[in-house]
Parts: structure tokens; sequence; C-alpha cells
């Protein structure tokens, strides 16, 4: 009865933007979701597998739900996992100059695959782990030797919190001021409909939605849901923030009021953590050799 419900409710969602001329771009989106849904139905009632659940083709929504992931590179980009309709797949395949979208795309360009996509290591690469204690443990013995012994190790653990708490607080408060100057200077509230539901990191579940931007590329905005059986909303406004480099996203709603706060959250930390950090490496040490 879910599947049932959900179909149901992406063809009244779908029905109602196609009164509001602001949301009629998401119609075959949310069609295509309620097609999704009786597809979804009928399997069970078969017993056979799931489909699977891909977002609109990313060449063009029009064309409809992606069927396949291939491997596509743009002229001057590197090679990525994107969802494409049958018909940009089978072009992309044989070789075809162009896409139905217009992008060049050839066969030495793209490959069809059936992996999921790659994601990058979130772990420190061990060489520079290494590399960081033993500049770590050689300035705790330059300390000992100018005469700070008894706190020198304890200074260099301190140093060590600190200055790591000075690098995430710094990535958070350069990341929160960017998007809020994107946001500021040309971002736009607009609809992002529901493309999928997936598995996250640490066995969280997410609701993933797409939004179209100016050039007709689809940028996904990831919503965490509070269980796996959690009703999706069809349709969620987001802002979205063009970049210069093309590469744009989508944000919460509520982004106009919680990248103020992180900044203003961020920068303290990172001012007070950084004071700390330089006193303790070299602050202590040169203290050391001074007196």
């Amino acid at each position: 009865m879910d599947d049932w419900e959900r179909a149901l409710d992406a063809y009244d969602a779908a029905s109602r933007a196609l009164r509001g001329r602001k949301q009629v771009t998401v119609v075959p989106q949310l069609l295509q979701q309620g097609i999704s849904a009786l597809e979804d139905l009928e399997a069970r009632v078969s017993g056979a597998p799931l489909p699977q659940q891909l977002p609109p083709c990313f060449f063009d929504s029009r064309h409809g739900q992606a069927t396949t992931e291939v491997r596509w590179a743009p002229s001057d980009g590197a090679k990525r996992l994107i969802a494409v309709c049958a018909a940009d797949a089978i072009r992309l395949r044989e070789g075809s100059p162009r896409s139905l979208s217009g992008h060049l795309a050839s066969a030495e360009e793209a490959e069809v695959v059936d992996s999921p996509p790659l994601r990058p290591a979130d772990d420190l690469p061990v060489p520079w782990a290494i590399g960081l204690l033993v500049l770590l443990c050689g300035y705790a013995a330059a300390l000992a030797a100018a005469g700070d012994g008894p706190g020198a190790f304890v200074a260099v653990i301190i140093a060590g919190i600190t200055s790591g708490v000075a690098i995430l607080s710094g990535l958070l408060f350069v990341g929160a001021t960017v998007d809020l100057w994107a946001l500021v200077r040309r971002g736009h509230l607009t609809q992002a409909a529901f493309a999928r539901s997936t598995a996250g990191p640490h066995g969280a579940h997410e609701h993933v939605y797409v939004v179209t931007d100016a050039s007709g590329r689809q940028r996904e905005y990831t919503r965490h849901a509070d269980s796996r059986t959690a009703k999706p909303v069809p349709i969620r406004s987001v802002w979205y923030l063009p970049k210069p480099d093309g590469k744009g996203k989508a944000v919460s709603s509520w982004a106009p009021l919680w990248l103020p706060l992180r900044i203003l959250v961020a920068l303290p930390v990172l001012l007070g953590s950084a004071a700390v950090t330089l006193y303790l490496i070299p602050g202590r040490l040169i203290i050391a050799l001074l007196s």
C-alpha cells in the first residue's frame, strides 16, 4: 500500500504543479515517480525483484527516468558516473557524435557500467599522518632540549588537538562564507523533485532530490530520513547556489538562517583554537629559547 500511496501522492503533486506556472517544470519528474511507484507495486505483487531506482536522465530531465549508469566525460573534464535514459545510453554506446541533449559524446568518452559510483576515501592518508606525528615528536624533543621538558609532550598533545579544531572550524567557516556569498549574489529559491531513497554513511537513510539548473544539468540535494520507512515529500523547496565554475549546488530552504549562524559559531572557534595552537607551536619554543 505504501507504493500505491506514493503513486497517488506523486500524481496529486503533478496535478497541483500544473496549476502553478512556477512548478510546471517538475511535472515530468513527478509523473515518473508515480510510474516508478506503480512498477515497485507490480514487482512486489508478482514477487519479482524491485526495479533499480535512478534519477531523471542527466542530460535532460524531459527524457524521463534514467535506465542505466554510464561513465561519461565532457570534452574538457574527467570521467564521472551519470544516470542516463535508454536513448542516450544507446547513442553513447554507439559513439554518436552528440547525445539527445547536445553534449559532445563518443564511444571513447562513455562506458556503460553497472557498478555503483565510487566514493572518495574519507580517511587521512597514512604518509601524511606519519609525517605529522614525526613533526610533533620532533617539536616535543626541541622543547625538551630547550629546557621545557615537563610540559613538552603535554603541549604537543594539546597543540595537536587545537590545530585539528582550527582546521575543521576553518573549513566550516570558509565553506559557509562561500555558500552565503553565492546565495546573496545569485541564489534563488526553486523546487526539487524527489528522485530516490538511498542508504547513507553509517547506515543512515537519505532521500535524494533533483534540481535542474539553467543549463539543464541536474544537481542532487540529499536530506536525511528519520527511518527507512519515512515517507519522502514529492516536492521540496531548496536554495540553488550557482558557482563560477558551473558546479552549483542545492541547499536547504533554511540556508539564509543557518549559514550566518554557522559563520558566527565557526569564526570564534577558529580564532581561539588558532591562538592556542600558535602559543604552543612555536610560541613555547620561542619563550624557552629566550628565557
